[in-house]
């Protein structure tokens, strides 16, 4: 009995000095956690298709949940398992998507705003006006550093507060 503890306990100790080192090999130079895929948890993608199906779980068995018909759309991802991923809208719905339906390039979409909101031609409040953006417009990331993020929405490209935008973290330095 005493030997069985005694092993136990010793095992117990050997997996927790395992702990740290372990955690560390499972996150990046940010400190973010890495998925399956050897990427950060969470992250930013966007849809890649007209049509992709958003699933209860992770694979075509589970029930379909809805179904976005926006390509480009930015998502967070969550989780992953396997080819799928968890993911999470600007509204907060989540569901499961296969990642073929997935891509990196980086989108982000215009916050809910009482105005339209005017995308400058440099990164300052007082810099001039290329053109209005409503709240919901999907618009294209292209940099963003400090408070400001340059983006291509419609044919118009241009600086937006990053506050503004749903797609991209405040820790975040796109070059």
């Amino acid at each position: 009995m005493i030997f069985r503890v005694g092993l136990g306990l010793l095992l117990l100790v050997s997996i927790v000095s395992l702990l740290p080192f372990s955690i560390a090999a499972q996150t990046n130079k940010d400190d973010r956690v890495l998925g399956e895929s050897g990427l950060p948890l969470p992250r930013f993608v966007a849809i890649s298709e007209n049509m992709a199906n958003v699933r209860r779980g992770p694979g075509e068995d589970y029930p379909l949940l809805y179904q976005y018909r926006r390509q480009g759309l930015p998502l967070e991802v969550v989780a992953e398992y396997g080819q799928w991923r968890q993911v999470r809208d600007h509204e907060g719905s989540e569901g499961w998507m296969h990642a073929r339906l997935l891509r990196g390039g980086r989108h982000a979409i215009i916050r809910q705003a009482a105005n339209a909101l005017p995308l400058r031609n440099a990164a300052a409040a007082g810099a001039g006006v290329v053109a209005l953006l409503q709240s919901g417009a999907v618009a294209r990331l292209k940099e963003c550093a400090d408070n400001w993020c340059e983006i291509e929405a419609q044919n118009y490209r241009g600086w937006l507060q990053r506050d503004h935008l749903w797609g991209v973290y405040r820790f975040e330095r796109l070059d």
